[in-house]
């Protein structure tokens, strides 16, 4: 370690020492004032969170070794951590509210400063959106909201998540704007997609994760889209806008989710849209509207009305997590038909819950029901990339049967555990896995040469 130390600059030495010092001072400020001022804790909370961030601006321009920003982040994290165990540090912890954003600030910052390094103006837009989109939408929202909305437990405001879609616009428009030689087009639509999207990231945030999440998820979109020309530029906008009328259209209609689930399902579908095509987009729409299509005509009145964040978002991560790797990977034609079958597991799991409830049925003809979804399932999103693509039928056959299978065996596991009346509208850990499963169940046939590849590429490749 002293090793590593007298290796590293004197400037980042010095730097180091100058933004610990203004750090600490802010704290000890906003304990000062609410021991002595008496203010409502969101307030003091707040300072630390915009002049925090206000600081960490100079970090690129003071620092330039990863390993000193670590070596300052964990610290503090450890600090917010204990400041929430141990009842001290007030003026960050003493808000009624449920929240750990603190403790995900400083590695948030971290984690920005290390995928951002050479590129000073994509630090600084993630830094703005966490510092001052953040911190004031809070503060407007709480004060003026007046339209609220459920996410989960939380209520949010529209107010406020207009504020952060305003604010978080400018933060990433002017760093872009400003630092770059991108086209001005290219800036000001870019800047509106992320700031978009952040939005929604901010809004389904529970218990202050949005401090994590939304920085992360400026540097990886705004570092993406500001690579591509100006008419993809504009299509993604178009595409994002389209996506959220037809779905809030839908749901308005249905009431099938909440705002919050509502939200979650957006991102995901312009997540299937954005990082895959619109092949990879199919199966999620034809799921949704498949579920949908299902649930207004054979659920029980009032049964899974209004589904939250948590199920949704924990039903859809097994097939976007396919999608990320397949992406990140650029293994498009190894991941679809693994992402195909946890997209079809996903969607018998929500028949079987969230429609025709069969962990109400008993004995073989639950087990009976279940395969019968898991076909279903198959068919109903992974039978139309089959007609349009046309790979072997083995393929088709055979996701079919893993998905069969992986339902007949939830319905198994799920008569033999102790609490049978789960609430539907939960997404159990069972689930999760068994989605999870389906996929790598296809994925291993494939690798095992038992399963040619699906690839998804239009048009088909002869």
């Amino acid at each position: 370690m002293g090793g590593l130390v007298s290796a590293l600059p004197a400037e980042d030495l010095r730097g180091a020492l100058i933004l610990s010092t203004c750090f600490l001072s802010l704290i000890a400020a906003a304990e000062l004032w609410r021991r002595f001022g008496h203010p409502k804790p969101e307030h003091t909370r707040k300072l630390v969170h915009l002049g925090g961030g206000m600081v960490c601006l100079f970090f690129p321009f003071l620092v330039s070794s990863p390993w000193v920003v670590l070596a300052m982040a964990l610290p503090l994290t450890i600090l917010f951590v204990a400041g929430s165990k141990l009842g001290f540090l007030k003026s960050l912890h003493g808000v009624a509210r449920k929240s750990r954003g603190a403790e995900y600030y400083p590695i948030a910052v971290f984690l920005v400063f290390l995928m951002t390094l050479g590129r000073p103006w994509l630090y600084l837009a993630a830094v703005l959106v966490l510092a001052v989109a953040d911190a004031f939408a809070a503060l407007i929202g709480s004060r003026y909201g007046v339209i609220r909305y459920e996410v989960e437990d939380e209520h949010k405001s529209l107010e406020g998540s207009l504020v952060f879609l305003v604010i978080a616009f400018l933060a990433v428009h002017l760093p872009t704007l400003l630092l770059t030689d991108l086209p001005r087009g290219v800036t000001v639509l870019a800047a509106l997609l992320v700031a978009a999207l952040v939005t929604g990231f901010e809004a389904i945030s529970l218990e202050g994760a949005d401090n994590l999440f939304v920085p992360v998820a400026v540097v990886v979109v705004l570092g993406k889209i500001t690579t591509k020309p100006l008419s993809e530029v504009v299509y993604q906008n178009l595409s994002l806008l389209a996506i959220c009328l037809v779905v809030a259209l839908l749901v308005w209609r249905l009431r099938s989710l909440n705002v919050g689930g509502t939200i979650a399902y957006i991102l995901f579908a312009y997540g299937t849209w954005s990082l895959g095509s619109w092949l990879w987009a199919l199966p999620a729409f034809v799921g949704f509207l498949g579920y949908l299509a299902a649930w207004y005509r054979f659920a029980p009145p009032g049964h899974a009305v209004g589904i939250k964040v948590r199920t949704v978002t924990r039903a859809l991560l097994p097939p976007f997590a396919l999608l990320a790797l397949a992406n990140g990977l650029d293994r498009y034609a190894q991941l679809y038909a693994p992402y195909l079958a946890a997209s079809a597991a996903v969607f018998a799991f929500s028949l079987d819950t969230g429609v025709f409830r069969l962990e109400k049925v008993p004995g073989a003809a639950r087990s009976l029901g279940a395969a019968a979804l898991g076909v279903l399932g198959s068919v109903a999103v992974a039978l139309v990339p089959w007609l349009v693509l046309r790979p072997p039928l083995v393929s088709l056959l055979a996701l079919t049967g893993v998905v069969m299978l992986i339902s007949l065996v939830s319905s198994i596991v799920a008569a033999v555990e102790v609490h049978l009346e789960e609430r539907s509208r939960e997404w159990t850990g069972r689930r999760f896995l068994l989605s999870l499963v389906a996929g790598g169940a296809v994925l291993g046939l494939q690798a095992l040469g038992w399963l040619p590849l699906w690839d998804p590429t239009w048009p088909p490749v002869p």
